[in-house]
């Protein structure tokens, strides 16, 4: 005879798309009943993209229609604003902000953090004011990079009032943790503070709200794209292959929650010798180019790699701050420049006609 621990083990085996925890360590999986070899599980989901639940209940399925003794599967879905047939609760903007833009890159290490910080930078010197959420939960850099410490203030109404450097509101789980706290939490503990991120800060009135997130496709990012609209995303990647690889789940993941993909940037596209001036491509080439290509989003530009960014990142002063003029820098204002022109060009064929007379 079939035993619900038996089910509920066999459940362990299956994780959300890009969980990191399975269903039953996230507490998704609410109680299961057997009898005569008939199972029904109660699932309450967070919310997904219609083919993400589906394919999770198919696994299910599958899974515990699996084990010796039962017959039948039924999957109860509960408390689920992603099911189909029930109306998903619109995501709601943060009041005063004007557009939000995603920062990812899916794999860890090319520097996704590194181009975030800058580009908000950029974003200020064309004159947008500017807010960066450093979203990365298991490796906060925001705090380094500014060169910013102290827990930011809390207003008697329980909001977080962020602080503020080279004319950027910043927001970190790094401000709230110790140099060597390390962060061990699971998949709703993650969107918890994401969600308080987005909606429990004191963001004023911002043009633009860079969000620095976490490398791959899991909470973190799918809290994101369900708790606010978004302009639109923006991918990391260096040229070798099994960067570009990871970058296509990321862009595939933005599609499937239907957010639009405003480009690529290609970071450390090449060594860039500060003495001789020669380029050495150390990490291959044309990356940047495949993906743009077979998705067919635009090539927002090519970084290279110069040691100048590491140090200016390292001392707490942006290259975009630090050193203006440097050709990174303005390679920097110039994506800043075609993401501005992008996500006001998409305002505007949203916008409905203009009814005259």
């Amino acid at each position: 005879m079939i035993s619900i621990d038996d089910i509920r083990e066999r459940l362990t085996e299956i994780r959300p798309h890009g969980a990191r925890d399975d269903i039953v360590a996230l507490g998704l999986v609410r109680s299961i009943d057997t009898r005569d070899g008939a199972v029904v599980i109660h699932f309450a989901p967070p919310a997904m993209a219609p083919q993400l639940l589906n394919a999770t209940l198919a696994d299910i399925r599958r899974a515990v229609g699996a084990l010796d003794g039962v017959r039948q599967v039924e999957v109860k879905v509960v408390n689920n604003p992603g099911q189909p047939g029930q109306a998903a609760a619109p995501a709601a903007p943060i009041p005063g902000v004007r557009d939000i833009i995603a920062v990812g890159s899916t794999k860890g290490g090319v520097g996704k953090s590194t181009v975030a910080a800058n580009l908000a930078l950029a974003f200020a010197q064309l004159g947008q004011r500017v807010g960066l959420l450093d979203a990365d939960v298991y490796g906060p850099s925001l705090p380094i990079m500014f060169g910013v410490g102290g827990r930011p203030q809390v207003t008697e109404s329980k909001r977080i009032v962020p602080l503020e450097k080279f004319g950027l509101r910043l927001m970190s789980i790094g401000f709230f943790l110790d140099d060597s706290s390390p962060v061990i939490w699971r998949g709703p503990m993650v969107m918890g503070l994401v969600r308080q991120f987005l909606k429990d800060v004191e963001w004023g009135t911002l043009d633009i709200l860079v969000v620095d997130m976490p490398p791959g496709t899991g909470d973190a990012q799918l809290t994101l794209v369900q708790q606010v609209p978004l302009a639109g995303g923006i991918m990391v990647t260096t040229p070798q292959a099994v960067s570009t690889l990871d970058v296509q789940r990321g862009i595939a993941m933005f599609e499937q929650v239907k957010t639009p993909v405003l480009g690529v940037i290609e970071n450390m596209s090449f060594y860039e010798c500060p003495q001789c001036g020669t380029h050495d491509e150390l990490f291959g080439s044309g990356g940047g180019e495949r993906i743009a290509h077979e998705f067919g989003i635009p090539l927002l530009g090519r970084i290279p790699l110069v040691p100048d960014v590491r140090t200016a990142g390292d001392t707490g002063k942006p290259i975009v701050i630090d050193q203006p003029k440097h050709s990174v820098s303005q390679a920097f204002v110039r994506i800043a420049q075609t993401t501005l022109e992008t996500v006001e060009a998409q305002r505007f064929t949203a916008a409905p006609p203009e009814i005259i007379g």
